[in-house]
């Protein structure tokens, strides 16, 4: 047998060697993962008899109302309208919000030094020198 070609029967035995685990390690995947949708699957079928059943009820619902797509149509149009004025009126609600507690030390550092007595009226006490005995 020629060096190349023992090469080459050496390069074949650690490739295979190499693929073997990679395989064993491929199937055990493949098949954690079918488990995995097996029990995705026997999740989703009540949950999707569940949404059945809701379209039904809305269904009825809104065949039992007169123009009823209109009715739905102008009910959402107004839990729209009646999002974006909550959403306005929490912005001038943050905003108050941060006036307030901006004015809250401001106001409190105001009524301290209105406590404490002005020194430019009140009458110096003459500093005598510490006496050394």
């Amino acid at each position: 047998m020629e060096n190349w070609q023992l090469a080459l029967v050496i390069l074949a035995a650690v490739l295979v060697g190499a693929a073997i685990p990679v395989f064993v390690m491929l199937f055990a995947a493949l098949n954690r993962a079918g488990r995995e949708i097996a029990e995705l699957g026997r999740r989703l079928k009540p949950t999707l008899s569940h949404i059945e059943v809701i379209s039904e009820r809305v269904e009825t619902l809104s065949r039992g109302l007169e123009g009823g797509q209109k009715n739905i149509a102008a009910l959402l149009a107004a839990m729209g309208d009646s999002a974006h004025a909550l959403e306005s009126n929490m912005k001038i609600i943050n905003i108050a919000s941060a006036l307030i507690t901006s004015l809250g030390p401001a106001a409190a550092a105001f009524i301290k030094t209105m406590r404490q007595p002005n020194r430019a009226e009140a009458s110096p006490e003459p500093a005598t020198p510490p006496q050394e005995d």
